[in-house]
């Protein structure tokens, strides 16, 4: 996960950060996937995040401040699923010419292009991006 920089908002961290990685991507290459995990409620997975604690919840929103410690903020299941939620909308906006950006978004699979075909990406339901990497060759 990139670290916020000097970010202080939800969108500065997107506009300054997310994005302009992606971008830098898609110079390189036609189709960037963004891949996230999946939070299922008492799965094994979840068992093992509780033990390492919690963090603080903060709403992900575009003009919420992030929080000053990040790591301690990414240790909240909800937090994270609200921020990969939010940077997965924001990765859509991205419109290149021919270019594809996908993300996972939940059990779904989301694309700045309307003219690709998802339903062989869609509903995912591998909890890991490990496996869930597997899914966009897919295509």
């Amino acid at each position: 996960m990139l670290p916020p920089g000097a970010a202080t908002t939800f969108i500065e961290y997107s506009k300054t950060g997310f994005l302009p990685y992606v971008q830098s991507q898609l110079r390189k290459a036609n189709i960037v996937d963004t891949v996230w995990d999946e939070y299922i409620p008492n799965s094994l997975k979840s068992m093992t995040r509780q033990k390492r604690g919690k963090g603080t919840r903060r709403r992900v929103q575009p003009e919420t401040k992030i929080p000053g410690n990040w790591k301690v903020f990414l240790r909240f299941d909800e937090n994270k699923m609200e921020l990969f939620a939010f940077l997965a909308q924001q990765g859509t906006q991205i419109h290149t010419d021919g270019k594809v950006v996908s993300s996972t978004l939940g059990k779904l699979t989301i694309l700045n292009s309307e003219t690709e075909d998802t339903s062989r990406l869609s509903p995912c339901t591998h909890e890991e991006v490990d496996t869930r990497l597997l899914l966009p060759t897919c295509r």
